[in-house]
């Protein structure tokens, strides 16, 4: 089959040349690359040029121009002959624009090829790579390709389709925007984890984030009964596997990982319990955990893309992790810096994301200004100063989060039934249904003790939501919003108790 159409390519030139107000209408897609034919090339860019220039369109001045520059139509036919040929075959006005996709389709045909014989080249000189390595720029060589195609890509008039779009949601009415996470707040608030964004979590070295990361993931993947995959740069398969059993089981990490939770008979009630009911809860699960160590982005990508073909499929909804951003690989010099080549990482899994159309979950480290231990929190640093090496995690991120322990002046105030740790949100793109916008600001209410008698006080604080981490189990406690609720209540009891005193006294 033909990778290109001469005749196609007259009938659009044709139809310009008669109808040149129909090149408004094309120009948003129609490029120079679509046309095979070099004549035909210049023909399409002398009158995309002079209609740009509000010059007039016709066979003449179109002519003269491509004269002008030493072109000449093939087989001795001279140039006015040969658009006056192509002319008096013009389509109508309302032919051109499907002509026009379909010489689209041939030059995308085209560059498919091209690729494909590019990809050829590279196995037939690759003895040196590793198997990795060639999977991984095959795969880079096809999708940088596939990706740079956005067909149908123009300016739409939101007023068109505004009202209609409205009552369409109100027909099939939904509680979440993106896929229901284990945490309440947390859907709430931002409406669950949506298609093709990115979701970061920032902390400190050994906070919990890859105890979140899992959680989030696991339940997740479980709850919309969809297939999970964590990429882990540091931990295998199989301390994940002892740490969700720990988990799930209640029984510490050190008694299953050196198997003496068979010699304590409570370890051992519990460990039977869950093996009953294993199969129940998580037979039809699908979660993916794979490690990575020092695989370049790159071939990260290759390998979520191959487990997305095998184990989702296009159009179907998933759910990745990729724990934690750093520098696997990816080499640096003085022309390539560290900060360069993270930015770099970040924008590509954004791009898989997107190309997916997957929501992925990935962490980054503070530095030390972020370090809570030993530590008041008026000493501390939340807010996006306290992020390593780039600002592209919150450029291409729909929701950052700082996850952290809580201090102890911080568990004093918020009360231990609020758990042990926080996730502040630096940066939220989208809302849920009770989001509070752009800043989620609370006047939070204080009660201290002075001299044996309490003293009431307020202060602004940006909301975050609260978890107890434990046995790397991970449970939502609410948010601030809950804790200044509760307080506020104790408010009105005291205000209460005071009011009827003064009553009794009378």
């Amino acid at each position: 089959m033909s990778l290109y159409s001469i005749q196609i390519e007259k009938y659009v030139l044709g139809g310009l040349l008669k109808h040149p107000d129909v090149l408004s209408e094309v120009d948003s897609y129609l490029t120079l690359a679509d046309f095979y034919n070099e004549v035909h090339q210049s023909i399409f860019s002398v009158i995309r040029n002079s209609h740009i220039a509000g010059e007039t369109v016709d066979r003449v001045l179109v002519s003269n121009k491509i004269l002008s520059l030493g072109i000449t139509a093939k087989d001795e036919v001279g140039i006015y002959d040969y658009l006056e040929a192509i002319e008096l075959s013009a389509p109508k006005p309302k032919a051109i624009p499907e002509y026009s996709r379909e010489l689209i389709k041939y030059r995308i045909r085209r560059e498919i090829d091209e690729t494909a014989s590019d990809i050829q080249d590279y196995v037939k000189n690759s003895r040196e790579d590793s198997a990795d390595d060639i999977i991984a720029k095959s795969d880079s060589i096809y999708s940088q390709k596939i990706l740079s195609y956005e067909l149908d890509d123009n300016p739409e008039n939101v007023f068109e389709s505004l009202l209609d779009d409205v009552e369409e949601a109100g027909e099939n009415p939904s509680d979440d925007t993106g896929l229901v996470t284990p945490y309440p707040e947390f859907n709430r608030l931002f409406g669950g984890l949506r298609d093709a964004n990115i979701y970061a979590i920032v902390s400190r070295p050994a906070q919990g984030k890859t105890t979140f990361i899992n959680d989030i993931c696991l339940k997740t993947s479980v709850i919309n009964k969809v297939p999970a995959l964590v990429l882990d740069t540091e931990m295998s398969t199989k301390e994940i596997k002892f740490r969700m059993a720990a988990a799930e089981t209640g029984i510490p990490h050190w008694y299953l990982e050196t198997g003496n939770w068979r010699k304590n008979e409570e370890m051992y009630k519990k460990f039977r319990d869950y093996q009953e009911n294993f199969e129940s809860k998580f037979n039809d699960s699908k979660y993916f955990h794979y490690h990575v160590k020092n695989k370049t982005v790159d071939e990260v990508c290759a390998i979520i893309r191959r487990w997305h073909m095998k184990h989702v499929g296009r159009g179907n909804k998933c759910i990745i992790a990729y724990d934690y951003v750093k520098l696997t690989g990816e080499k640096v010099d003085k022309n390539w810096a560290e900060h360069q080549a993270i930015g770099e990482k970040i924008d590509k899994l954004k791009r898989i994301s997107e190309e997916l159309s997957a929501p992925i979950i990935t962490a980054m480290q503070m530095n030390r200004s972020g370090e809570s231990h030993n530590r008041n929190s008026r000493n501390l640093t939340d807010d996006s100063s306290a992020i390593s090496l780039s600002d592209r995690l919150q450029w291409f991120a729909s929701f950052v989060g700082i996850f952290r322990r809580k201090t102890l002046d911080e568990i004093a105030v918020d009360g231990q039934d609020y758990g042990t740790h926080k996730l502040l949100p630096i940066k939220t793109r989208f809302q849920g249904k009770d989001a509070a916008g752009h800043q989620d600001l609370i006047r939070r209410p204080i009660i201290e003790e002075n001299n044996g008698a309490e003293v009431h006080r307020e202060e602004w604080s940006y909301n975050y939501l609260n978890f107890e981490v434990s046995n790397f189990s991970v449970e939502s406690k609410g948010s601030l919003q809950n804790i200044v609720d509760q307080v506020r209540q104790r408010f009105d009891i005291a205000e209460q108790r005071v009011a009827g005193d003064g009553d009794t006294n009378l």
